[in-house]
């Protein structure tokens, strides 16, 4: 059975579905509304820019440019990172975090496209983009998680990290526990997914695999992979991204740098 095509008169028929949680927001005077069209009109302009941008990337499917957009998402995702951590936008921690991005990215992305998938072409448009947004757009939603979580809890809990530095703890022991608590955080929520998909839900790339003409079974091995390529992708990135900044929040006699923070 083919794909059903959507034409765009299709399509804006959906957004009538809207109207539902409006009414619910509207009669509980939440104040989401205004942000709910918002956002929906930036999904629809977002997505549609993509759409045309990646049909021009996928038909030269050139490498090079393949890893400029790359380059261009992960740029974007540290800034949201950073903006949802509710830190503030300072090179000692924009830097950081772009760097345990990209190079979280990259080792996975090489890792799974040439030597699990084994693409003929390095970085293929049709695998690594897809794949790298999956990725990406849950190694935000760890590292949102993990490093709000380590920084406002180091915060809360200074007269805790400054009884294990008294106590003869170097930096990174006393910040153990708070690590700890950051890297459990962070990898809940695909720990959570990972346990119950299939049974509960059935994920984007399958649907969409099976969607296209594939059979279940191809699709369940993509999705296998899937999901395996974005639990390394967000632990590796949120190690990495408290590692790197904490090599520049700190002063030197170990306190935190609170200029950081936003509340």
């Amino acid at each position: 059975m083919e794909i059903i095509e959507l034409s765009w008169l299709q399509l804006s028929i959906a957004f009538i579905s809207l109207l539902i949680p409006a009414a619910i927001l509207g009669y509980y005077k939440t104040g989401l509304n205004s942000k709910m069209f918002i956002a929906t009109v930036r999904m629809t302009l977002q997505l549609i820019f993509v759409g045309y941008y990646l049909e021009y990337i996928f038909e030269l499917d050139n490498p090079w440019l393949n890893m400029a957009w790359i380059m261009v998402m992960v740029i974007v995702a540290d800034f949201a990172t950073i903006d949802r951590s509710e830190l503030s936008r300072k090179k000692e921690l924009i830097i950081p975090v772009f760097v345990a991005t990209f190079f979280g990215i990259i080792l996975i992305n090489f890792f799974f496209l040439e030597l699990v998938i084994q693409l003929p072409e390095l970085l293929a448009a049709q695998y690594a983009i897809p794949i790298t947004g999956m990725v990406l757009g849950n190694c935000l939603r760890s590292n949102v998680i993990g490093i709000n979580d380590f920084y406002y809890s180091l915060k809360e809990n200074r007269e805790r990290f400054q009884f294990f530095l008294s106590c003869g703890a170097n930096r990174s022991e006393a910040l153990y526990p708070f690590f700890q608590t950051a890297l459990k955080k962070s990898a809940n929520p695909t720990l959570a997914s990972m346990a119950t998909i299939g049974l509960v839900s059935l994920p984007g790339m399958m649907t969409g695999q099976i969607l296209s003409g594939s059979s279940p079974m191809t699709a369940i091995q993509y999705q296998i992979m899937i999901m395996l390529a974005i639990f390394s992708g967000t632990i590796l990135s949120v190690y990495l991204a408290i590692k790197l900044c904490n090599r520049t929040v700190f002063f030197e006699n170990d306190m935190l740098d609170e200029s950081i923070l936003k509340n």
